[in-house]
């Protein structure tokens, strides 16, 4: 009798506590191209440094742009973004303000079509680069730069869409990350390159930026960063990366 009572409490007990499932972190986001490859790394590498299960759901496919996702983060539909820093952003969500990239976006190469490297490559100053019409997203955080600058620019929502218009010759360049470009160009290698001795640089720190909806995973985010900061994984896995690009 005593033994069923006590099993029977046993059961109740195990009933009563949350799994550690339930407890889990989940986030939801919707950049799924490659050029947001890393910052889902750092993310995954913030998390695994609490002691608490995560959950990162993806999308299988890229199905907003950055303007339309964004909006879903400061609606709260979505719980977070890594995108380059502007007021609004940082008015509108909570940002993390420990540079993923660790300042490599800012330094921007240029990628130019094919049989256009000699005449691009002979830009020096800001007023060479005058002389051109560069690529630029249309919701990008680093558009004011090239604005403020006098420098002419198209502009277009679609990121794909801006490689096919510099293959048809809609603009003379379109600047890309450090990080970014040697992947981009050797999927069109056979239509554009990079340009020999042009490399532009600006500040252009990209963050991770969380609804204001959940302040709690804009903290947990944070503390795991500091942790692999500390650790040096943080620094490992930049390297891992980027060691090729940088060397």
């Amino acid at each position: 009798m005593y033994q069923f009572l006590l099993l029977l409490l046993l059961a109740s007990t195990l009933l009563s506590q949350p799994s550690r499932a339930e407890n889990a972190i989940v986030v939801k986001h919707y950049q799924q191209q490659d050029r947001y490859n890393f910052g889902l790394q750092v993310l995954t590498l913030a998390f695994s440094k609490l002691d608490t299960p995560f959950e990162i759901q993806t999308p299988e496919h890229q199905y907003a742009n950055e303007k339309r996702g964004e909006q879903q983060v400061i609606t709260g539909q979505l719980d977070l973004q890594w995108m380059s820093t502007t007021p609004h952003r940082e008015n509108e969500m909570i940002s993390i303000k420990i540079p993923i990239y660790r300042g490599i976006l800012g330094l921007r190469l240029l990628l130019v079509k094919k049989g256009r490297n000699n005449q691009l490559s002979t830009i020096e100053t800001i007023d060479d680069l005058r002389m051109y019409a560069g690529g630029h997203g249309l919701h990008w955080g680093d558009l004011p730069v090239y604005e403020a600058n006098n420098l002419p620019v198209v502009a277009h929502v679609d990121y794909d869409k801006l490689f096919q218009m510099l293959i048809g010759k809609r603009f003379d360049y379109f600047h890309r990350g450090l990080n970014e470009i040697w992947d981009e160009q050797a999927r069109y290698s056979d239509q554009l390159s990079i340009a020999d001795n042009v490399m532009l640089f600006y500040p252009h720190p990209v963050y991770f930026f969380v609804t204001k909806k959940r302040p709690e995973l804009a903290e947990q985010i944070a503390k795991g960063l500091q942790i692999a900061i500390e650790d040096g994984s943080f620094k490992k896995l930049f390297l891992k990366n980027f060691t090729p690009i940088i060397q």
